[in-house]
């Protein structure tokens, strides 16, 4: 009889993430974590999707429904099958910008709240959920809103080694990428731009057809709404409204 011995080195986990609406009340910042092993094949189906419908990139300010509607919702529904599949997990997290002072300190502004929100899920969902046994990636739609955490390797390490005695340096890359080379961060940007829209109750003009899209894209998800948090140690999807809270108990990851 054959013996099965367990991969000590498991594939890395990648997350693709991307945000919305910073001058909105609500910003939202998110994307999907995927295991190193799919990422050339999760690529290829949504390049796939792109192709058959004549669609450079995959981006949510730039929907205007018409005959790109079917090719948007087949996007929505395969990001959503990956996390039901237990091949990928979504993680949301959405602050009050709205009255926040984003000038704490000489040079900050809304790019700066924007990375610390990506510094939030970097520690808090990707360090806590993989980073005891896995090696993470992050790659961020670039600009300035991910320039500064793009740069904070050691010390997010750092953090995630003293809060979850994660392996050390379990985070090997944050890295900028631009979104028409990616096309999981085009997913997140789509689910995460249609999210924002439903949780600061944007009214879009019907010509956009975008308020149908963020409806579709909440009905797919089976999340009761946007503005509730996931319960303690969800995996697949997990919504953080951001607060301070207890910290959670964390399953074993799918992925």
């Amino acid at each position: 009889m054959a013996i099965i011995v367990p991969n000590p080195f498991p594939p890395p986990v990648v997350f693709h993430g991307d945000s919305s609406s910073r001058d909105n009340e609500f910003m939202v910042a998110g994307g999907f974590a995927v295991s190193g092993k799919r990422v050339a094949e999760i690529e290829a189906n949504i390049a796939t999707l792109r192709e058959s419908a004549n669609i450079s990139e995959f981006h949510w300010s730039e929907y205007r429904g018409g005959d790109r509607r079917d090719a948007y919702h087949e996007l929505v529904k395969y990001g959503y099958q990956l996390v039901r599949q237990g091949h990928a997990e979504l993680h949301i997290i959405i602050s009050r910008f709205k009255g926040y002072n984003h000038k704490r300190v000489a040079g900050e502004n809304k790019d700066t709240s924007v990375n610390r929100m990506y510094w939030l899920l970097g520690l808090h969902r990707l360090a806590d959920y993989y980073g005891h046994d896995r090696t993470i990636h992050m790659r961020l739609d670039h600009g300035n809103d991910s320039k500064d955490i793009c740069n904070m390797r050691n010390e997010l390490c750092a953090a995630a080694y003293n809060e979850y005695d994660t392996r050390p340096n379990c985070i090997r890359s944050i890295t900028p990428v631009c979104s028409s080379k990616s096309g999981i961060v085009q997913m997140a940007d789509v689910i995460v731009g249609g999210v924002a829209a439903k949780r600061n109750g944007v009214i879009h003009s019907p010509k956009t057809e975008k308020g149908p899209l963020a409806d579709f894209i909440h009905k797919e998800s089976g999340h009761t709404a946007w503005d509730r948090d996931t319960y303690k140690g969800a995996r697949g999807l997990t919504v953080w409204n951001h607060k301070t809270g207890k910290k959670k108990k964390v399953p074993p990851s799918p992925i």
